[in-house]
C-alpha cells in the first residue's frame, strides 16, 4: 500500500529556528484560541453547576458531584450549551492555526492547565447526556445479582430502587448494549457508589477522569521530544474542549476505550513478540468497552506485518482478552453488542438522502454505510499524511476508524474518543479543520442532553433546532465534510505543505515508509 506523492511532505507543526518568530497573526491567533478553549470549559462548568435543568440531568442527594441546584430556564441552558461548543470547535482550530506558523503556547500550560480542568469538570455533575445515568442502573442491576444483558432498568424502577428511580425513561425497558469490561467498570462504581445516584455518577467519572489523564501522559510520551507535537497532541486531547465536554463532564465511557486503544499503540513501541501479546490484549480490552475500537486493529496488524512471532501474538492477546471478557458474561452479552449494528441515531449523515427514498432506502442504509465505510478506509490508507516513523500503526489505525466514523448511521459526539487521540498523533493536515467542524455539528445535534427536545416548552430556538437544525442542517453539513475530505483525498491533497517563514525543526519529523 503506497502513500499518496503528495502525502509524503514533512509535518508543518515545527518550532522556529534560533531568531526566528511566529508571525504577528499567529501570535495573535494562537492565545485567541487559547482564551475561547478557557471561555469553552468555563463556560461548560457553569452548565453544570446551575443543577437540573434541560441539560443536566437529576441525581438525587449526595455530596458529589456538586451543584447550585438553580433550576435554570431552559432557553439560556441551551444557548449556553452551544456557546461552549461553539467556541471550544473554534478556539481548538485557532490554536492548531497558529502552531503551524511557529506559535508555541508558554511551558507548563497543558501540565498546570489539563489536571484543573479535569478536576473541576468531574466535581461537576454531567451535562448534555444521560449516559452516565444509564452506565449507573446497569452496575446496580449488576451489584443486586441480576445480568444486565437479560435486566432492564424498569426493573430497578418496579422495586423502588433509588437508583433505578433515576434511570432514564429512554433507555428503561433496554437491557445493555456495552461490552463485557464496560460492565465490569459499572459494577465496580455501583458497589463504590452504593444506592446513591449522585454516588455512583461521581465513581464512574473519576474512573473516566483519572483515563483521560493517563491517555494524555501516553500521548505526550508518544509524542517524542519535538515540543510542536507535544503541543499539538495536547491540543487535539488534553485541552480539546470537545473531549473534556464528552468524556470527562459527560463521563461517557468511551474515554476507557481510548485509553486501552492508545495504550496498545503504546506497547508495541517496540514490536517483540511479548510487547505484540500485551498490545493485543489491550485492544481486545479497548473493543470489549465497545466494539468499533477493534478497527485500529488494522494499524497494529499493519505495524507489525514483517514480524509473523508479533503478528501471531498480537492476534493471541485480543482474541484471549475478548473471549475472556465476554464468557464472563452470559450469551446475551455478545448478542446485544450485535444487536447494535446499522442502528441509526440523530447524527445519522444518511438522513437526508434516507428521508428523501422512503422506507425503502432505510432498509438499505447499513449496507450502503457498511460499502462507503470500507472506500473510505480505502482512500484514506492510500491519501493520508505520513505519520510517524517510529508509529507505524498510527495511520491505518485512523484511516480504519475515522471511515467508520465518517459513514455510520449511529453518530454519537462522543465516539470521537477514538478519532482524537489518533489524530493528535498524526503530523497536521487538512483534515484537521473539517474533523473539528464535523466533532462540533455533531455535538450540537444532542443538546442540550438532559430532556429530550420535544418535551420541553416550546420556543423559537427549540423549534428551529427539532424543524431545521438536526434533520436538515446538521446532516448536510456531515456530508458536505465528507465530501470534502474525500475530494481532497482524490486529488492527494489532505497534506499540508511547509508554511512560508517556518523553518524546519531541529528534531526531524519522524515518517513511515509504507510499501507493500
Amino acid at each position: 500500500m503506497a502513500a499518496s506523492a503528495g502525502a509524503g511532505q514533512r509535518s508543518p507543526t515545527t518550532e522556529p529556528g534560533p531568531g526566528a518568530g511566529p508571525p504577528l497573526g499567529a501570535r495573535l491567533t494562537g492565545p485567541l484560541g487559547l482564551l475561547l478553549v478557557a471561555l469553552s470549559v468555563a463556560a461548560m462548568l457553569v452548565l453544570a453547576l446551575l443543577g437540573p435543568s434541560a441539560a443536566v440531568p437529576e441525581l438525587g442527594t449526595g455530596a458529589l458531584p456538586w451543584s447550585l441546584r438553580l433550576d435554570p430556564p431552559q432557553t439560556p441552558v441551551i444557548q449556553l450549551g452551544w456557546a461552549a461548543l461553539l467556541a471550544g470547535g473554534l478556539g481548538t482550530c485557532a490554536a492548531l492555526y497558529a502552531l503551524r506558523r511557529g506559535w508555541l503556547p508558554a511551558r507548563g500550560l497543558f501540565a498546570l492547565g489539563t489536571p484543573l480542568f479535569v478536576a473541576l469538570l468531574t466535581l461537576a455533575p454531567p451535562a448534555g447526556s444521560t449516559d452516565v445515568l444509564n452506565y449507573a442502573a446497569y452496575g446496580r442491576i449488576a451489584v443486586l445479582g441480576h445480568d444486565p444483558y437479560v435486566t432492564p432498568p424498569a426493573w430497578l424502577h418496579g422495586i423502588s430502587d433509588p437508583v433505578g428511580d433515576l434511570a432514564p425513561l429512554a433507555w428503561r425497558n433496554t437491557p445493555s448494549v456495552y461490552g463485557p469490561l464496560t460492565t465490569w467498570a459499572q459494577f465496580a462504581a455501583s458497589r463504590l457508589g452504593g444506592d446513591s445516584m449522585a454516588a455512583t455518577v461521581f465513581a464512574f467519572k473519576v474512573m473516566l477522569a483519572v483515563a483521560f489523564l493517563l491517555t494524555a501522559v501516553m500521548l505526550d510520551r508518544l509524542a517524542g521530544p519535538s515540543r510542536a507535537r507535544r503541543v499539538r497532541a495536547h491540543l487535539l486531547w488534553s485541552l480539546n474542549p470537545l473531549m473534556l465536554w464528552h468524556v470527562v463532564l459527560g463521563g461517557h465511557v468511551d474515554g476507557l476505550g481510548a485509553f486501552l486503544m492508545l495504550a496498545a499503540l503504546f506497547a508495541l513501541r517496540r514490536p517483540w513478540t511479548a510487547t505484540g501479546l500485551l498490545s493485543g490484549a489491550l485492544l481486545g480490552a479497548a473493543a470489549a468497552v465497545k466494539a468499533p475500537f477493534v478497527l485500529a486493529g488494522a494499524g497494529l496488524a499493519w505495524a507489525v506485518n514483517r514480524r509473523l512471532g508479533a503478528l501471531l501474538t498480537l492476534g493471541m492477546g485480543a482474541l484471549t482478552a475478548l473471549v475472556t471478557l465476554y464468557a464472563t458474561q452470559g450469551p446475551e452479552a455478545l448478542a446485544n453488542v450485535a444487536g447494535k449494528v446499522g442502528d441509526q441515531s440523530l447524527a445519522d449523515p444518511w438522513r437526508v438522502l434516507v428521508g428523501e427514498l422512503g422506507p425503502q432506502a432505510a432498509e438499505l442504509e447499513g449496507r450502503i454505510a457498511l460499502g462507503a465505510a470500507v472506500l473510505a478506509a480505502l482512500l484514506l490508507c492510500w491519501r493520508l499524511p505520513r505519520g510517524p516513523r517510529d508509529l507505524p500503526a498510527v495511520r491505518l489505525a485512523l484511516a480504519w476508524c475515522l471511515g467508520w466514523l465518517l459513514t455510520s448511521p449511529m453518530q454519537h459526539p462522543w465516539y470521537d474518543a477514538m478519532l482524537f487521540p489518533l489524530l493528535a498523533l498524526m503530523p497536521a493536515s487538512r483534515l484537521d479543520g473539517p474533523l473539528l467542524v464535523r466533532g462540533v455539528v455533531t455535538g450540537l445535534v444532542y443538546l442540550p442532553g438532559a430532556t429530550a427536545l420535544l418535551r420541553l416548552q416550546p420556543t423559537p430556538l427549540t423549534r428551529w433546532i427539532a424543524e431545521v437544525y438536526r434533520p436538515w442542517i446538521a446532516p448536510l453539513l456531515s456530508d458536505a465534510v465528507i465530501l470534502y475530505l474525500v475530494v481532497l483525498g482524490l486529488a492527494g491533497a489532505l497534506g499540508l505543505r511547509a508554511l512560508p517563514g517556518v523553518r524546519r525543526a531541529a528534531v526531524p519529523d519522524r515518517e513511515p515508509t509504507l510499501v507493500s
